[in-house]
């Protein structure tokens, strides 16, 4: 049997094993297959020192990606895909507005592993659907789009085509909270509003947008910070009010204006336009769907909680419990306190051959490199990735790991600087909108730094792998977006 090679595609700091049988195992396991065509059959995620990377095999992600091709041709299966997606989402906020009306500590304990199952259930799903347009997923199109665009575009606008057609113009949560925000405070200004008809439309956008922090890895906003919000914002000038409302729907309108232009230029085929078109509503709805998995864990982690206080179990280490694990508790069994200890300081959970384990200690440290031989790239002084936003740009270092802390690293800031990552997320944003070019380990064409990088118009080079296993803060790189390479000009201990 031909041995099996692993990529590292991601990487989460404080994501334990709950997580990862919630966002990742069963996924892949139960819901995946339901909703692509492959699944894959060889996955594994290594955690250590509060870090953890999740591992795909090479060959498997091939067939990902002609199964992405494959599913999304058909007009049928993506309609349907889209539509699903939208329909789950809205039924988990409904769920976490009544978890969020709830007080754990009054319910029974029937009524708290229902809580849990519904809350473990709309997760699983909602993953079962993002696994299913991860960037190898959607590569066979990309590239496609790219084939099909050297025959109707010069070669130097190949890219520049691709980046321009494949943005999505829909508002993201993010952008529809603001604008909704903005028009609230607006009509109250022009209609001079009563305090009472103030106090309704502030709780009713907070029921619309409560989570959407938490979507970020913060707290939920709570009805006292849009009450605050309130008083502090509706002393702005309206004038100022209604530009910033105005610029939010001309960044949108501009960007489809030059589409338009584009296409018009250059006679892009309808087909081409498709298949951009499907680019960008995969990238929007992949972001739509982090905006809600994500405050999925925060209420995960309290009702965890109150599960621990109630079986007597640190609430630390029941998160390094499987799912299964935890509802044992709820039969009278008894969670193996070495076992979580020792999954604390190291674990591998991993599907083997469709096989779900989980090794804990020095058995997973074993395990790692028996999948993954260290490689040394001390080395290397140039390498290369895929363009995400064309541009070029010199500039000092700036890595960001997930064990990193946000306001240290804003500290760090001074003058230019590029920002390093694994992958970005809405939480890299007080970094990324400070930044002069973005570089990334993995992502394709529809990932977070692909799309916020064209809205900023910053050079960005996505999947590279080893960006940060090269770089270091302080080294002086030149990013090439034009030509997707990262040459080291000055290490910063030369």
């Amino acid at each position: 049997m031909e041995k099996l090679k692993f990529q590292k595609m991601w990487e989460a700091a404080d994501t334990f094993v709950f997580d990862i049988d919630t966002g990742s195992i069963l996924p892949i396991v139960d819901t995946l297959s339901k909703v692509a065509s492959f699944a894959d059959k060889h996955w594994f995620y290594y955690y250590e020192n509060g870090i953890g990377a999740a591992y795909y095999e090479e060959g498997e992600m091939k067939k990902a990606a002609e199964a992405g091709l494959k599913d999304f041709s058909d007009i049928e299966y993506r309609n349907k895909y889209f539509a699903d997606i939208k329909t789950l989402l809205e039924s988990e906020t409904r769920l976490y507005q009544k978890i969020e009306e709830t007080d754990f500590s009054k319910i029974s304990n029937s009524e708290l592993k229902d809580f849990l199952q519904k809350s473990v259930d709309v997760v699983v799903k909602n993953f079962g659907y993002y696994l299913a347009c991860q960037p190898q997923c959607v590569s066979l199109i990309e590239k496609s789009v790219q084939q099909k665009l050297v025959a109707v575009v010069p070669e130097n606008k190949i890219i520049d085509a691709f980046t321009l057609l494949s943005t999505p113009t829909t508002y993201t949560k993010i952008r529809r909270e603001e604008q909704d925000w903005l028009n609230f405070i607006i009509k109250s200004k022009k209609e001079n509003l009563s305090e009472n008809d103030n106090k309704v439309l502030v709780l009713k956008h907070y029921k619309e947008y409560f989570l959407l922090n938490a979507a970020d890895g913060h707290e939920p906003w709570t009805l006292e910070y849009f009450a605050n919000k309130f008083l502090n914002d509706s002393k702005l000038q309206l004038a100022n009010l209604e530009n910033r409302l105005s610029e939010i729907a001309k960044s949108s309108e501009e960007i489809e204006k030059q589409k338009t232009e584009f296409i018009k230029m250059y006679n892009i085929k309808s087909d081409i336009v498709d298949d951009c078109n499907l680019l960008a509503e995969i990238g929007h709805w992949r972001l739509e769907m982090r905006f809600v998995w994500m405050p999925g864990y925060y209420y995960d982690k309290h009702i965890l909680n109150e599960v621990a206080k109630r079986f007597s179990c640190d609430q630390t280490l029941i998160r390094f419990a499987t799912i299964k694990e935890i509802m044992t508790l709820f039969e009278g069994a008894s969670l193996e306190k070495v076992e979580l200890e020792n999954r604390n300081k190291a674990f591998l959970f991993a599907i083997e051959n469709e096989k779900v384990f989980v090794l804990s200690g020095t058995e997973a440290q074993k395990k790692l490199i028996e999948y993954v031989p260290l490689v040394n790239n001390s080395g290397v002084r140039e390498f290369k990735g895929n363009i995400a936003m064309k541009g070029k740009i010199k500039a000092k270092v700036l890595v960001y790991k997930w064990s990193d802390n946000m306001q240290e690293k804003l500290s760090l800031v001074n003058g230019e600087f590029i920002i390093v990552a694994g992958q970005t997320r809405p939480q890299l944003m007080p970094l990324i909108v400070k930044s002069s070019g973005i570089v990334t380990d993995e992502g394709g064409i529809t990932s977070h730094a692909a799309i916020v990088s064209r809205e900023l118009g910053i050079p960005c080079i996505i999947g590279t792998k080893i960006a940060t296993q090269v770089l270091n803060d302080g080294d002086l790189i030149e990013v090439d977006a034009n030509e997707g390479i990262i040459t080291i000009i000055k290490k910063y201990n030369e």
